[in-house]
C-alpha cells in the first residue's frame, strides 16, 4: 500500500502544487495551533478471540515528527485498511493540519496531485462561498492501484435562529492496492467528530470483516450518514414557504396588509436555499455512477464478490432515484418561491397604487377647497385691506380745506408690515427646508450598499457556535 518517500510527480500537475504552496486560507501555519488528526489501522490478521475494539489501532497525530514515526514504522506493511480523518474546527475555518504534514502523506502514498483540489476546498471564510461547487468523481489507475477522490455537499440541522439548516461539504480519497488488497481511506470533514467518522469507527470496531470483504463499504457508510437529510431540509423550508404563501394568497388589497417588504426578503432568502440543490445533487449522482463503474471493475478482478457488487449496485440505483426526487422537489419549491415573490411584489405594488389613488382623491377635494378660498379671498381682500388702512388714524379729513391729511408716522405701518412679511417668509423657508433635508439624508442612506444583519450571508451559518 505504501511507497517510498520522495516519489516523482508528473510535471503536468505542478499547478496544483503551486496553489497548494501559495494558499494561506486552507491549513494551519503551526502544528501547535492545530488539533490532532486521527489515524485508525485495521491489520490484515485479527485474533478471532479478541474483542472488536482490540482489533484496531487508533492514533492521534499532532505534528510532523509523530507522523514520520508512524509512516516509517514497519508495521504498516501488515495493515489492510488505514483510515485518516482530517477535519475543520467548524465549516468556515481551516483544516486542522499543516502543509508539511499533508504533503508528507501525499508523497508517502504517491497520491495523485489532482487530489490537492479536495483539501483546497476547505478554507477559512467569512461568507458562504462555493455554495454549489463540488470536486467531481475523479479516478486514476496504474499497474499498482486505483485512486479515487471527490467532494460532496450535504444538509445538516443546526438550529440557529437565522437558519435552522446549513449546507456543508465532505471530501473523500480512497487508494486501493490491487496486489495487496489494501486500502487507504482519507476523510475530510467540516466538523470534529462528524457523523460519518463515528459510523466508520463503529464499523471498524464491530464489522471489520465486512470492510475487508468489501473495499467500497466505507463510501456507502459516508453517503448514508448524510444523504437522507435532504428530505428534512426540503420539508423544513417548504413549511416556511407555505406559511408565507398562504398569507399572501389570502391577503385582500382593500384591507390592512399582513405582509411587507420584509416578507418579500424572506421569500427571496428561501428561494436561495433551493437554488444550489440541483447542481449539488447532480454532482452526487455523477459520483454514484463512478462508484458503480468501479464496483464492476473490482467484481471482474475478483476484489469484490458478485453478491456484494450487486447489492452495491442496487443501493446506488436507489440513491439515484432519490436524488432525482430531491432535484424535482427543489426545482418545484424554487419555482413556487419565485411565484410567491412575484405575487408579493404585485400585491404590494397594487396596494401602493390604491393608497396613491386615495391620496389623489383627497388632494382633489383639498384643491377645490383651496380654489374656492382663493376666489373668496381675491374678492374680499382688497375691500378688507382698504377698510383696515382707512380705519387706522394715519389719515384724517381737514374740515377747512376738505383734504385728506396723512400722519407723519405712517412709515411705522410700512416698516412693521415689511418686517412681519420678512419674518413670515424666513419661517416658511426654515419649516420647508427641514423636510427637504430629511429626504436628502434618507436618499443618501438608501444609496449605501447596506444589508440588514439578519440577511447577510455571513450570519446564516454562525459556525463558531458549533
Amino acid at each position: 500500500m505504501a511507497s517510498s518517500a520522495g516519489g516523482a510527480f508528473d510535471a503536468s500537475f505542478s499547478s496544483y502544487w503551486e496553489r497548494f504552496n501559495s494558499t494561506k486560507r486552507c491549513f494551519e501555519s503551526d502544528s501547535g495551533l492545530a488539533r490532532p488528526i486521527h489515524i485508525v489501522d485495521l491489520p490484515k490478521s485479527v485474533d478471532p478471540q479478541s474483542q472488536g475494539t482490540q482489533t484496531i489501532r487508533k492514533r492521534d497525530i499532532s505534528n510532523i515528527e509523530a507522523l514520520e514515526n508512524l509512516l516509517n514504522d514497519g508495521a504498516h506493511r501488515e495493515i489492510q485498511f488505514r483510515f485518516i480523518s482530517i477535519y475543520q474546527k467548524n465549516s468556515w475555518s481551516r483544516l486542522q493540519i499543516t502543509k508539511p504534514m499533508l504533503k508528507r502523506i501525499v508523497e508517502f502514498y504517491s497520491i495523485n496531485a489532482e487530489f490537492l483540489e479536495v483539501p483546497l476546498c476547505f478554507f477559512d471564510r467569512l461568507a458562504d462561498e462555493d455554495q454549489a461547487f463540488c470536486v467531481p468523481w475523479t479516478m486514476t489507475e496504474d499497474s499498482r492501484s486505483y485512486q479515487m477522490f471527490y467532494t460532496f455537499r450535504y444538509a445538516e440541522h443546526k438550529g440557529h435562529p437565522n437558519e435552522s439548516w446549513v449546507i456543508r461539504q465532505s471530501g473523500v480519497y480512497h487508494q486501493y492496492d490491487k496486489g495487496k488488497n489494501a486500502s487507504l481511506f482519507i476523510l475530510l470533514d467540516p466538523v470534529p467528530d462528524s457523523v460519518a467518522q463515528k459510523r466508520i469507527l463503529e464499523c471498524f470496531a464491530n464489522s471489520h470483516e465486512k470492510i475487508k470483504k468489501n473495499p467500497l463499504l466505507l463510501h456507502s457508510i459516508v453517503h448514508t450518514s448524510y444523504f437522507v437529510r435532504w428530505r428534512e431540509y426540503l420539508a423544513q423550508y417548504e413549511r416556511n414557504l407555505l406559511s408565507i404563501a398562504d398569507t399572501t394568497t389570502a391577503t385582500l388589497i382593500s384591507k390592512p396588509l399582513r405582509i411587507s417588504h420584509d416578507t418579500l426578503c424572506k421569500v427571496r432568502s428561501l428561494e436561495s436555499r433551493f437554488t444550489p440543490l440541483p447542481a449539488i445533487i447532480a454532482n452526487f449522482v455523477d459520483m454514484l455512477d463512478g462508484l458503480e463503474a468501479l464496483s464492476r471493475i473490482l467484481s471482474l478482478t475478483g476484489s469484490l464478490t458478485e453478491d456484494d457488487q450487486q447489492q452495491l449496485a442496487n443501493r446506488l440505483d436507489n440513491c439515484r432515484r432519490q436524488s432525482r426526487t430531491f432535484t424535482r422537489t427543489a426545482q418545484f419549491l424554487q419555482q413556487r418561491s419565485i411565484n410567491t415573490a412575484t405575487l408579493l411584489a404585485d400585491t404590494l405594488a397594487f396596494r401602493n397604487q390604491g393608497v396613491a389613488q386615495e391620496q389623489n382623491s383627497s388632494i382633489i377635494i383639498l384643491t377645490r377647497s383651496a380654489v374656492f378660498i382663493t376666489v373668496i379671498t381675491l374678492i374680499y381682500l382688497p375691500w378688507t385691506l382698504v377698510t383696515g388702512l382707512f380705519g387706522m388714524e394715519f389719515f384724517e379729513l381737514d374740515p377747512k380745506t376738505r383734504l385728506l391729511i396723512t400722519s407723519p408716522q405712517i412709515w411705522i405701518y410700512f416698516v412693521t408690515a415689511a418686517s412681519v412679511t420678512i419674518v413670515t417668509a424666513c419661517l416658511y423657508y426654515v419649516m420647508a427646508g427641514f423636510p427637504r433635508l430629511h429626504r436628502c439624508t434618507q436618499m443618501s442612506e438608501k444609496n449605501k450598499d447596506f444589508v440588514p444583519l439578519s440577511l447577510r450571508r455571513g450570519c446564516t451559518d454562525v459556525e463558531n457556535s458549533a
